[in-house]
C-alpha cells in the first residue's frame, strides 16, 4: 500500500509516471549540458544543414501519398516542411481538433497554398461517450503507460492512418523547448517542481500543498520516503536554470511527448520526432542559440523566433511570407523588430476572439468525469479522499484546460489501468 501512495504521490507532482522509462530516443541529457559549456561553434546554417538531413534521412524512398507531417500553425512544423519541401517532397499535412483553432485554421491555409493534401481528424464536437471509447484504446494500446489524456490524438492518430495509411509521420514534438526555454504551466511543468526550482516554497510544504489539492490522503505518506524519490530525479539536483535542461529532456520529452510518440508508433511504421533526434541536439547545444545561451527577460523572449525564421530562409524562402498562428509571417520578423513587433500586436489583438481552442474540456468532461468517478473502486479511494473529490467535483466553474482537469482524472486514469490489469491476468 506504501509503495502504491508513493508512485501516485510521485505521479501527481509531476503530472506523469516518472519511473516509466523507454528506449525511443538515444540522446542523454547529460552529454548536452555539457556540450553548453564548450565551444558552440555550430551555426544556424549548420542547424539547418542538420534538419535537413535528418528529414532526408528518413524519407528511404517512399512518396508523397505515403508521407505525412503534424502541421500546425507555429514554427516548429513550418521548419519541417521546409525541408520536406526542399526535398521535393509534398506531404500529407495532418492536424487535429477543432476547425475553428488557430493552428487548424493557419495549416489549412498553408497546405492550400503549396498544393498540398491537409487532413484535420477528430474535429468533430467531442462526447463522453466517444472520450471514453479512445480511452481505453489509449491505455491499450500503450499498456497503461499513456494518461487517457491521449485519447483524442490516439482518435486522431487512428483516423489518419485509416485515410492516407502513411509509411512516414514526421513530427514538431519540442522544437521551439529547445531555443526559448521552459514555460511553466499547469500542463506539463508541475506546480510542485516550478515552487521548488523557483525557491518560493520548502519541498515539504510544496508537497503536502499540491498533493492536497490532488485529493491525496496526505497522511499515508512518508514523505520523507516521497522526497528522497524526488531529489533522485534528474532536473531536482542542479542549480535552478540547470535543472530546466534536464526537466524539459528527461521530463517533457522523454516522458510526456514520448507518450504521443509511441502511440503514433502503433499505427504508423516510422514516426520522427525531428527535434528529439540525437543529431539535431547536439549541433543546437553545441551553438549559441539553445536556450541557455539566450539573453534573459523580454529582449530574450523578443529573440526566440529569430532561429526559427533563419532556418525557414535557408531551406525554403518561400514559407517565409505565409502567416503564422502567433500573428506575423516570417519575412516580417527578419525586417526587425521595429516593424515586426507593431504588425505582431495589432493582428494578435484582432485574431483573439476569432478561434476556439484546439481541444477544450468542456461541459461534455464534466460529464465524462462524474460518470465514471462513479465507478472508482475502492481501492483506488483507499490512496484519494473521496469526500474532498466529489465536493470539489459539484462545482459549476470548472476551467476547460487539461492540466486543471489532472487532479479529476487522475483516479479514473489509475482505476481504469487497475481494472484492465486485473482482466489480462484473467486471460
Amino acid at each position: 500500500m506504501k509503495g502504491k501512495i508513493i508512485h501516485k504521490a510521485l505521479f501527481s507532482l509531476f503530472h506523469h509516471d516518472v519511473n516509466y522509462q523507454d528506449e525511443l530516443f538515444s540522446f542523454s541529457t547529460e552529454e548536452l549540458y555539457s556540450k553548453t559549456t564548450g565551444s558552440q561553434k555550430h551555426s544556424i546554417q549548420n542547424i539547418a544543414d542538420t534538419l535537413y538531413s535528418i528529414v532526408t534521412e528518413n524519407l528511404s524512398n517512399h512518396t508523397d501519398s505515403s508521407i505525412s507531417q503534424t502541421l500546425t500553425g507555429g514554427m516548429d512544423s513550418r521548419v519541417i516542411l521546409a525541408c520536406l519541401l526542399k526535398a521535393g517532397i509534398k506531404p500529407n499535412c495532418f492536424t487535429y481538433g477543432n476547425p475553428g483553432a488557430k493552428d487548424v485554421y493557419f495549416a489549412k491555409e498553408l497546405a492550400k497554398s503549396f498544393g498540398l493534401k491537409f487532413h484535420n481528424a477528430a474535429n468533430k464536437r467531442p462526447s463522453k461517450e466517444w472520450y471514453y471509447k479512445w480511452a481505453l484504446e489509449t491505455i491499450k494500446r500503450d499498456n497503461g503507460n499513456s494518461h487517457l489524456y491521449r485519447a483524442h490524438r490516439t482518435a486522431a492518430i487512428a483516423e489518419h492512418w485509416e485515410k492516407y495509411a502513411p509509411k512516414v509521420l514526421f513530427t514538431g514534438h519540442m522544437g521551439g523547448e529547445g531555443l526559448r526555454g521552459l514555460t511553466y504551466n499547469n500542463y506539463f511543468a508541475s506546480e510542485f517542481f516550478e515552487s521548488v526550482n523557483e525557491g518560493r516554497e520548502k519541498p515539504i510544504d510544496a508537497a503536502k500543498r499540491v498533493l492536497n489539492s490532488y485529493f491525496i490522503k496526505t497522511d499515508c505518506i512518508d514523505f520523507q520516503e516521497l522526497l528522497y524519490r524526488a531529489y533522485a530525479l534528474s532536473w531536482m539536483q542542479h542549480d535552478k536554470e540547470t535543472n530546466k535542461i534536464f526537466f524539459l529532456y528527461d521530463l517533457v520529452g522523454k516522458i510526456h511527448h514520448a507518450q504521443d510518440i509511441r502511440l503514433y508508433s502503433t499505427y504508423i511504421p516510422k514516426v520522427v520526432p525531428v527535434y528529439l533526434q540525437e543529431k539535431y541536439l547536439n549541433t543546437l547545444f553545441n551553438s549559441p542559440y539553445h536556450f541557455l545561451a539566450k539573453k534573459k527577460g523580454i529582449l530574450g523572449r523578443l529573440t526566440n523566433p529569430y532561429v526559427h525564421c533563419k532556418l525557414i530562409e535557408f531551406l525554403y524562402p518561400k514559407l517565409l511570407n505565409y502567416p503564422l498562428s502567433n500573428g506575423y509571417k516570417p519575412r516580417e520578423y527578419l525586417k526587425g523588430m521595429w516593424y515586426y513587433i507593431p504588425v505582431k500586436t495589432y493582428r494578435a489583438f484582432r485574431q483573439k476572439k476569432l478561434h476556439a481552442p484546439t481541444f477544450s474540456y468542456g461541459e461534455w468532461f464534466v460529464d465524462f468525469v462524474k460518470e465514471h468517478s462513479q465507478n472508482i473502486s475502492s481501492e483506488i479511494w483507499e490512496i484519494y479522499d473521496r469526500n474532498k473529490y466529489f465536493e470539489a467535483l459539484k462545482k459549476e466553474n470548472h476551467m476547460a484546460d487539461e492540466g486543471y482537469w489532472h487532479k479529476f482524472s487522475n483516479p479514473i486514469f489509475f482505476d481504469l489501468m487497475e481494472k484492465r490489469k486485473k482482466r489480462m491476468s484473467l486471460l
